[in-house]
């Protein structure tokens, strides 16, 4: 890439000049042509969260191609982060700035969640269309990151780390609990990793992912403020839906096998199409494993019982 000029730069900051942002050359990078303006403080933009920071940066990587970023920080919390990207850099500055922090950044009972996310021009239908791409969740010995791909058909990523200063044990159910589209979370070396199945495509599927955020970070702040005693009570039946969900693969291979002994036993002539089913079944279905995105587990679960700790950093998982 060839580095910003003088006259590049004067160029790319006159729309933002006109709304009085004006450019910190001392952040900015020239030679990787980004540009860095000064610091906005909101303060109390957004209720309950005092403190508000944002930041403005410019890329044009290459001419006619600019990608506007702008990033809403708090004092000791979480960061919520909007991209524009196009042509005009005075049309991204509108895009952005219709994007209320009120829309990105939020409280709840024992959380703060900040969202980021793609802003897309709308056309002749304002206000441009907001696509979540990752989200970040705080609570008081929990932090919940979330990903989700571009790509349709492919889950988000769920990633819970725990605070250094706690030890806490979560059953594995934690999220499955909420639905079908929540997995077991899977001890990882920084937490807990698990996935979140999305519907649809396009906008259906953003705001798909906004709602099972929201409803994922309800559940867990609900969840983290009473004793693991009353998880257990108030999702019983979803545990154990769970357990039987988890059963399948294994039931599955069960019936094949049973279904395999009791063949031969039926008088089935040689060229039977329900004797060839039969028997080319196992083969069939390990292909079709190998073609789905997430190998089934076949495994045996533990039955859901309720644990006697009086809080989460002194439970064992069950």
């Amino acid at each position: 890439m060839q580095p910003l000029t003088h006259h590049e730069i004067m160029e790319l900051v006159a729309p933002f000049s006109r709304r009085g942002r004006h450019p910190d050359l001392a952040a900015s990078d020239r030679l990787v042509r980004r540009l860095a303006f000064r610091a906005v403080e909101h303060g109390d933009a957004v209720p309950g969260l005092p403190g508000l920071r944002e930041e403005l940066q410019l890329q044009n990587p290459r001419p006619g191609s600019h990608l506007l970023t702008r990033v809403l920080s708090l004092p000791g919390g979480p960061e919520a982060v909007l991209e524009a990207e196009g042509s005009d850099p005075g049309e991204l500055l509108d895009r952005i700035g219709s994007v209320a922090p009120a829309r990105q950044l939020g409280r709840g009972p024992g959380f703060v969640l900040a969202r980021s996310h793609r802003v897309e021009a709308a056309g002749s239908t304002p206000p441009p269309r907001l696509v979540l791409t990752r989200a970040v969740a705080q609570f008081d010995a929990l932090v919940l990151k979330l990903r989700v791909p571009a790509v349709a058909g492919i889950p988000a990523s769920i990633e819970l780390v725990g605070d250094e200063s706690r030890t806490l044990a979560l059953p594995d159910d934690l999220l499955a609990v909420l639905g079908w589209a929540w997995d077991r979370i899977v001890p990882v070396r920084a937490g807990w990793s698990s996935t979140l199945r999305l519907s649809g495509s396009g906008p259906a599927r953003s705001a798909d992912a906004e709602d099972k955020l929201q409803r994922t970070v309800q559940h867990l702040a609900r969840t983290l403020t009473e004793p693991p005693r009353r998880f257990h009570e108030r999702a019983l039946r979803a545990r154990w839906r769970v357990s039987f969900q988890r059963t399948i693969p294994l039931g599955t291979c069960a019936a094949l096998v049973g279904v395999g002994l009791v063949v031969p036993q039926m008088g089935l002539a040689q060229e039977s199409l329900l004797r060839m089913l039969v028997f080319h079944a196992p083969p069939l279905l390990l292909v079709l494993g190998l073609c789905m995105r997430e190998l089934p587990r076949i495994e045996l679960p533990r039955w859901p019982r309720a644990s006697r700790a009086a809080s989460w950093s002194e439970a064992s998982a069950r």
